[in-house]
């Protein structure tokens, strides 16, 4: 019984982080991207090559800066 409990417990610490090491990894795309975007608008670059570099839609950057409150000021 114990051999079976211990399964389920390391199953279940390897599943929680592999998770946490992927939010991790979205969480650094995130920061990344916001940095991208704003340095982007500092440069009077266009949104489409913003969002080429930043490797998401036109749309997505847009809300990416009205949600992070940025823009080219």
């Amino acid at each position: 019984m114990e051999l079976k409990y211990n399964s389920i417990f390391l199953k279940g610490k390897e599943q929680g982080l592999s998770q946490g090491l992927s939010q991790g990894k979205e969480e650094e795309k995130e920061k990344w991207r916001i940095k991208i975007i704003s340095y982007g608008l500092k440069q009077n670059q266009a949104l489409e090559d913003i969002a080429s570099l930043a490797e998401i839609s036109v749309e997505e950057v847009k809300q990416y800066i009205k949600d992070n409150h940025l823009d080219n000021n």
